[in-house]
């Protein structure tokens, strides 16, 4: 489906085949035009550009602990319609590739802990070594902040922290995003449905603000969160009426039926 910037604002975009919102809409007109209000509070919103709510809308899509094929695919699309470009796309996924890292600020002081308990030596007491504290003084450079909750990741796997900080400062050198817009897409990633974590919202709201951010552009970023409550709206409609349903053009269906 080609996608002009006219659909952006339209939940009728959303669907894979206009065939499939006019299914949606003759179920149920009400919840649809509910629906569709919805979508065009924020998508219509005066703060952020139209690129840069499609880019913000694929970091929730494209995050480690969304991926949703479907929905990646489709907002490659609107991202390029609204005026991006794929160096902009290639920027988010780099920039976000870290976030799955996040997991382990919870997992590797449960390890430290059993290997106390089991009465093996830890790794918590070590000081990092000389590559391993470069590495970090770079980080500190590049993105003007530490998080703590590393510490006990490096102490533990130092190879794996370097190769870290590599790919988490990687897009900050060389992207195409500026800093503004990229804090954005973090703070995408940490106000996420699936993935809320208020450490690391706090940290990006902050250097997003010291890059120029306005509060109504974080704010709009929280609504495009949470448009995500729609997408089992969309997914529904494409099982019912799409193609994969109907090996052709959706039935006509009958209200509440």
């Amino acid at each position: 489906m080609t996608i002009s910037t006219f659909d952006l604002a339209s939940l009728d975009g959303l669907f894979s085949r206009p065939e499939i919102a006019e299914a949606m809409k003759r179920v149920s007109p009400t919840g649809y035009a509910s629906a569709a209000r919805f979508w065009q509070t924020p998508l219509e919103g005066p703060h952020l550009s139209a690129r840069m709510k499609e880019l913000v809308y694929f970091t929730m899509h494209v995050a480690a602990t969304s991926l949703n094929g479907e929905a990646i695919k489709r907002q490659v699309q609107r991202i390029l319609a609204a005026g991006g470009s794929h160096a902009d796309i290639v920027d988010v996924v780099v920039t976000i590739a870290s976030l799955a890292n996040h997991a382990l600020y919870s997992c590797v002081p449960v390890l430290e802990e059993e290997l106390a308990a089991a009465g093996q030596t830890t790794a918590t007491e070590a000081e990092f070594t000389p590559e391993l504290a470069a590495a970090k003084r770079h980080f500190v450079d590049v993105r003007g902040f530490w998080n703590e909750h590393r510490d006990p990741v490096a102490r533990m796997m130092p190879d794996y922290t370097a190769a870290l900080i590599g790919v988490a400062t990687e897009s900050w050198e060389n992207g195409s995003l500026t800093r503004r817009e990229r804090e954005l897409v973090c703070i995408a990633v940490d106000c996420n449905v699936t993935h809320s974590f208020p450490a690391g919202l706090r940290t990006h709201i902050r250097n997003a603000l010291d890059a120029g951010a306005t509060k109504g552009e974080i704010i709009e970023v929280f609504q495009m969160a949470a448009l995500m409550g729609l997408e089992g709206f969309v997914l529904t409609g494409e099982a019912m009426f799409g193609e994969a349903a109907t090996d052709g053009e959706p039935a006509a269906a009958a209200p509440n039926g």
